[in-house]
């Protein structure tokens, strides 16, 4: 009787496929079997004869060009590829596979996919650069077996390179390389994605892209930033076609396998909205009869611890009431409102010992003491103040009430405050009380926190752009 297979080794005999279905998957970089002949063997790759391989090209020409020779035809700028082309990068394997596994497959230094970091040390790229089999290339074997080593032992073999491409003048710049540390995250909640933490902190020379939270829509023009076939880096752009489920399509953006795990940039805000992962053009079908598409940003994120630690705003956000006491509400996302034992709000004043008339311009009359003086309400006993913590005491504040009144604290004295402090509240609130109260602060404070981020947004998306301008007349005044 046989002996029964590994999943493994199923898996990889399975991926064994002729010279034909190799040039037809888009997905990796090409397999030498798969080129032309007077292309053939795997220096083939690092040429500059690629464009012949016309997988994923959207038409009958590929528009891509070199990121640093660009000349601003394809939809976006010269400044926005110079703003942005530094933070991609290529993955490549490791060429010391033969000293670490007696079967290192046909891997050993293929420059193999392309990614984007969006952190000092961390890379956004597509899940099926990890995969165990695709492509017709053997990956390593674990030794003494013949089961595929993993992928996370296939990321701990690869490192990435940085400034694999010519300057404008078509010379090589020399390349920076970086390893791969981790697998953190591969093709969750059944996507195309990846996430690695890299070693040497990349990011903090080579720059980090910001990743939207929304995703693009059609006709948004967008593009591409990779290492083509494993060549050297080249930028395509064009308008986003259409998003379709999980997916962000664009059928004028040429690509070619070794595109996979490719940023797609939004023009209009500089920010990741994709990962590109599959080739659906072909040099047969005009833009129209087919695309090219990835993994649109929001769905990513979704599914994302890391992005969605890396996404999350931190606010810090200061309320300002007036130039004399300024009250200053801190919130970092935790915010934490103080009670004491009987129940009487606490705010932190700014250190100025000054008394303060708790009034509120949009309904005056119900914050003053009927009947008595316009003082600082509260304040009149000289025991309750403190110029380190400023006190609403209930029982300070009815004592000058008609008799069987109550009175109200200040921040939920008036309607656009809260609903939930009604006439038949008591000076001494029940927990239940207590609690309708501190929740209307927080939807108070929520309000603020989200008016400040969009604002912050929208200062961030001015900034980027007015910088990139100057870093434009700057390279054209050099």
């Amino acid at each position: 009787m046989a002996d029964k297979k590994t999943p493994s080794e199923a898996l990889g005999e399975s991926a064994v496929r002729s010279a034909t279905d190799r040039a037809t998957d888009p997905l990796f970089v090409p397999h030498p079997d798969s080129l032309p002949e007077r292309l053939s063997g795997a220096e083939a790759l690092g040429g500059d004869t690629y464009s012949e391989l016309l997988e994923s090209i959207c038409g009958t020409t590929d528009d891509s060009q070199p990121v640093e020779q660009y000349n601003g035809a394809l939809g976006v700028t010269t400044a926005f590829v110079g703003a942005h082309q530094a933070h991609a990068c290529q993955v490549q394997w490791n060429a010391n596979l033969a000293s670490i596994y007696t079967n290192p497959g046909t891997v050993n230094g293929v420059r193999w996919g392309s990614g984007t970091m969006i952190a000092d040390d961390i890379l956004l790229t597509c899940g099926h650069l990890f995969d165990q089999t695709g492509g017709g290339w053997e990956r390593p074997r674990v030794n003494g077996t013949t089961n595929i080593i993993s992928p996370q032992d296939i990321a701990r073999n690869m490192h990435l390179n940085f400034n694999f491409q010519v300057d404008p003048a078509g010379n090589p710049r020399a390349e920076q390389s970086f390893p791969i540390l981790e697998l953190l995250e591969y093709r969750l909640g059944g996507l195309d994605m990846a996430i690695c933490r890299i070693g040497g902190n990349p990011g903090a020379i080579f720059g980090r892209a910001l990743v939207s939270t929304t995703d693009a829509a059609s006709p948004d023009m967008i593009c591409v930033i990779g290492h083509p076939a494993g060549q050297r880096k080249r930028i395509e752009a064009g308008p986003t076609t259409a998003i379709d489920g999980n997916l962000i399509r664009y059928n004028d953006i040429d690509t070619l396998g070794g595109n996979s795990g490719s940023g797609i940039w939004r023009a209009s805000d500089g920010r990741i909205v994709g990962v590109h992962t599959n080739g659906g053009c072909n040099a047969a079908s005009p833009a129209g009869g087919g695309s090219n598409f990835g993994q649109r940003i929001a769905a990513v994120i979704a599914v994302s611890p890391t992005l969605q630690r890396i996404t999350r705003p931190i606010v810090k956000l200061k309320v300002l009431d007036d130039p004399i006491a300024t009250l200053k509400v801190r919130d970092d996302l935790k915010l934490k409102v103080v009670d004491d034992p009987i129940s009487t709000l606490k705010f932190r004043d700014d250190g100025i010992p000054k008394r303060k008339v708790l009034d509120d311009v949009k309904q005056p009359g119900l914050d003053k003491i009927p009947g008595g003086e316009n003082k600082s309400a509260g304040f009149d006993d000289p025991g309750r103040f403190d110029p380190g913590r400023v006190v609403i005491n209930p029982a300070v504040l009815n004592r000058a009430l008609p008799e069987g009144a109550q009175a109200r604290p200040f921040i939920l004295s008036t309607p656009h405050h809260s609903e939930a402090w009604n006439g038949t509240a008591s000076a001494t609130p029940t927990g239940q009380d207590e609690a309708a109260q501190v929740e209307a602060a927080l939807g108070q404070l929520a309000e603020h926190i989200a008016a400040a981020e969009a604002e912050l947004q929208q200062l961030d998306n001015q900034y980027r752009q007015l910088l990139a301008h100057y870093q434009a007349l700057v390279g054209q005044g050099g």
